[in-house]
């Protein structure tokens, strides 16, 4: 009698080893699959982490005075300890305004009825931000085309008046559908003008002087408020 080729009297059959083979190599590239995913989420949760983290050192920053001039608003800044993360301040409601909604679209990617859901907030909340202030849509639009630099070049600094502020940090996205996609997370305060220039309360009261606007900074620094918001991008942004 002829001998089956592919039977091994003292192990497995040719076809019982493949199988084994087979299963071994399913276990492994799943375990490789679950660790690849797990890597990923590490290193996603690292960056959101990382861009508060600058976020808010930035504006503390900015409501401690701590810089020796104001921040450029809308230009890009590297971060060189962090390879891939930028920062970006604006300064004034219109401009931060704006920034939210390159966020918050950003963030909805393709998804049309989530950026008209969110042009239709962004609307009201202008419309809501015009009725404080007794003025209608228009009046308020045209009033926000002042920008924020006009305001603080025309007057001195003070630690009674106050501008909104907001910083985004952008950092690459895990998984990018294409070239150049970010996440970003954006927070944003409500700072005196003293603050934002970063002068002390004697040099804004000698600018107000020369200025012929009287006693324009008061004696404390008067930041203003807290950072407030944590919007991200992705979760929200590009």
């Amino acid at each position: 009698m002829r001998q089956d080729p592919t039977r091994n009297d003292d192990g497995f059959t040719l076809i019982e080893a493949l199988v084994a083979m087979l299963l071994v190599s399913m276990i492994v590239i799943s375990y490789i699959g679950i660790r690849t995913s797990a890597l990923l989420d590490a290193t996603q949760a690292r960056n959101w982490r990382l861009a508060r983290e600058i976020a808010e050192e930035k504006m503390s920053e900015l409501m401690a005075g701590a810089r020796e001039v104001p921040p450029e608003s809308g230009t890009e800044m590297r971060i060189d300890r962090y390879p891939g993360f930028v920062y970006k301040f604006v300064i004034g409601e219109a401009d931060v305004s704006s920034l939210e909604a390159e966020v918050a679209n950003s963030s909805v990617g393709d998804d049309t009825k989530a950026g008209e859901r969110l042009d239709w907030q962004r609307q009201r909340s202008n419309y809501q931000r015009a009725n404080t202030r007794g003025q209608s849509a228009s009046e308020y639009y045209e009033n926000q085309q002042q920008s924020a630099a006009q305001r603080l070049a025309e007057k001195a600094p003070s630690a009674t008046e106050f501008e909104e502020v907001a910083i985004a940090v952008y950092f690459p996205k895990i998984n990018p559908k294409q070239e150049g996609d970010r996440d970003a997370l954006l927070i944003k305060a409500r700072l005196s003008t003293l603050a934002i220039s970063g002068m002390t309360p004697k040099q804004a009261q000698a600018i107000a002087t020369a200025k012929g606007q009287g006693a324009n900074a008061s004696a404390g620094q008067g930041s203003g408020s807290a950072p407030n918001g944590g919007s991200p991008a992705g979760g929200a942004s590009k």
